[in-house]
Formats: C-alpha cells, sequence, structure tokens
C-alpha cells in the first residue's frame, strides 16, 4: 500500500502539478487520489480477502514461513525507498523503482502460492498417515475382539457340556449355580419373592427360568417394573424356542432401552384369555420420538451403530406363522409390544 500511494502521488504530481504557478488549488488531486485508492483497495479485499482469511486460519494456524518472506521483503522495500529519497533519484528512476516493487511482489506471491502447496502437500500426506494409522488400530481392534470372541465361544461350549453332565446326573441344583456362575447373576444368594411367586404359575421350565433371569436383571438394574401372570400356565401353543427367542428379544430391547432414561418403567404381562389363546404384552417408557413402522422394518435397529436385535426380528419370527401374530404401538411416551400366541 505504501508503494502504491508513493506512485500515485508521484505521477499525479508529474501529469498535473509539475510545473504549475498555483499548486495550492490543485494540491487536494493528491488525497483525493489516495482516498479512491483506499476505497478500491478496502472493496477489494473484502470481496477476495476476507473470505479466504477463515481458510487460511483453518489451514495455515502458525504460517511461520509465510511471516518471514514478508519481513525480508517489507525489509528490502523501505531500504529501498530510503536509499531513493536520500540520493534525490526518487523521481527520476520512478520507472525503475516501478519495476523492482513488482518485482517485490511477484517473489512475495511465488512464496506465499508455494508456502500453500508445500502446506497442503504436508497436510494431504499426514492425512494419508493417519488414515493409514487408523485402518491399522482397526485392524488390531477387530483382531482383539475375534480372539475374544473365540475364547467365549470356548468358554460357554465347556460350560455348556458342565451343565449337560449335571442334567444327566440329576444334579439340578449344581447345573443352575454354575449357570449362574457364568452369567455372573447372584441368583443364588437373592430372593425376589414377588417375582418368585408371579412366576410359580408359568409351569413350563424353559420359559420359566428364561423370564426369572431377565426380570431378576431388571431388578438389579433398579428399573420400576410390574409383572403380571393371570392364570397358571403348563402350556402354549406354537413352538417353545420361538417362544422364548420372541420374549428373550422383547425384554432385551425393553431394558436397553431404559437403562439410561431418567424415569425408565418396564411392564410384563403374560395372560391366558382361553385354552387356546395367550396374551404377551411387554411395555417400557420412552425418551425419543420412535417411528414405530420404521422400527419394525427388516433389518433395522435403533441401537447405536445399529447392532444388536431390533423388533423387526420378531416380525421375521412370527411372519407365516398362524400360531403368533404381534402389534407394536407408541403412546403416552410408552411403546407397548403384543404378541398373541393361538392353537389353529
Amino acid at each position: 500500500m505504501a508503494s502504491l500511494f508513493d506512485l500515485v502521488d508521484h505521477y499525479t504530481y508529474t501529469f498535473f502539478l509539475q510545473g504549475k504557478t498555483d499548486i495550492a488549488l490543485l494540491g487536494w488531486l493528491i488525497p483525493i487520489n489516495d482516498l479512491i485508492i483506499t476505497i478500491v483497495v478496502a472493496i477489494l479485499a473484502i470481496k477476495v480477502v476476507r473470505p479466504k482469511l477463515r481458510w487460511i486460519r483453518i489451514n495455515f494456524p502458525r504460517p511461520i514461513g509465510l511471516w518471514q518472506i514478508t519481513a525480508i521483503l517489507f525489509m528490502l522495500y523501505v531500504w529501498l525507498t530510503a536509499i531513493a529519497e536520500k540520493d534525490g533519484v526518487a523521481n527520476k528512476y520512478a520507472s525503475l523503482l516501478l519495476i523492482m516493487y513488482l518485482i517485490i511482489i511477484v517473489v512475495c506471491a511465488t512464496g506465499f502460492i508455494n508456502f500453500v502447496k508445500s502446506s497442503q502437500q504436508t497436510q494431504r500426506q499426514q492425512q494419508i498417515i493417519d488414515k493409514y494409522q487408523a485402518q491399522i488400530a482397526n485392524a488390531n481392534q477387530l483382531n482383539q475382539q475375534y480372539n475374544e470372541i473365540r475364547r467365549e465361544r470356548h468358554d460357554t461350549r465347556n460350560m455348556l457340556l458342565s451343565i449337560q453332565g449335571y442334567i444327566r446326573d440329576h444334579k439340578d441344583k449344581e447345573a443352575e449355580e454354575l449357570l449362574a456362575t457364568f452369567l455372573q447373576n447372584d441368583t443364588v444368594e437373592k430372593h425376589y419373592g414377588e417375582i418368585d411367586n408371579a412366576l410359580d404359575k408359568i409351569k413350563i421350565s424353559g420359559l420359566h427360568n428364561l423370564i426369572k433371569e431377565k426380570a431378576y436383571k431388571i431388578v438389579e438394574k433398579g428399573i420400576p417394573f410390574s409383572f403380571e401372570v393371570n392364570a397358571e400356565i403348563d402350556e402354549l401353543p406354537g413352538s417353545e424356542i420361538k417362544t422364548a427367542r420372541i420374549i428373550g428379544i422383547l425384554m432385551d430391547n425393553a431394558i436397553e432401552a431404559t437403562f439410561k432414561q431418567a424415569k425408565p418403567y418396564i411392564q410384563f404381562a403374560l395372560l391366558k384369555h382361553s385354552a387356546k389363546v395367550y396374551e404377551l404384552v411387554i411395555a417400557n417408557s420412552i425418551e425419543q420420538k420412535l417411528n414405530i413402522n420404521t422400527a419394525l422394518k427388516f433389518e433395522h435397529s435403533t441401537k447405536e451403530g445399529h447392532q444388536g436385535i431390533g423388533l423387526s426380528n420378531v416380525t421375521q419370527l412370527v411372519e407365516n406363522d398362524d400360531h403368533y401374530s404381534f402389534s407394536a404401538e407408541v403412546k403416552d411416551k410408552v411403546i407397548m409390544m403384543t404378541c398373541f400366541i393361538q392353537g389353529k
């Protein structure tokens, strides 16, 4: 800007003021031209430079090399101007000085462009390195998870073989203690009378134990829980394995959905309407809005990362099976899941 003002002032004086007798009347041209140049440069800076400032701050937070180049060129400009003024050759060699100033500007611009390209290349290389390191970390994590799954599978197989041996020897107590140890669930030491009394009405041992484990888990997590079985149930239509999977999925979903809620609530009911018609109802509170039609779609899960089992798995289980009919609805921040189990 200083060199630009010098050149404007010089040529204004040369073309308009030099040799004039009444310079006081025409002297206003110099400040007017300086003002016009300032306005033009300011507009260009606002239109062109300002949008780039944020990009420069983000990509070059510490451009030490750029500032060094700028400082050297600025000192060169000051030195050149001082010599020209001292020797009185500023007016005589104005064109030469203009060429020198242009050379300084070109060198400065070239240095800036090279700095930008070098910085961008360095950033791209660092991004490639970071991406490669992230891939290695993910591969190591996957390998670790695979090894853990293999160990868990081995432990599960050994545990099942041990339980199978106890069952063959009719040692139910030992089998229950071993299973409780493996599940890290203190079922031997804890006694939940209300749940046990209600579960006494379910005479199907497999479902009885499954529901008891899930109910104990709910109580241990401190989630408010209501439990109802209206009549003794010693047989259910359909497949016991499929019924157990449905109950397990729905109760696991309810537990995970309410675990971090401020005011959680879970309700379980297994109702006998007749010898051939039974109704399973599991309801839980929800804090966020839920599109039930989307939740029931194939392979949809509301869990983080879409891991785990969603409601769509229940719809697949009951599909094309006349023994089951499943529905779900959301009302007043509660999702109610109902499954009718009926004979043909």
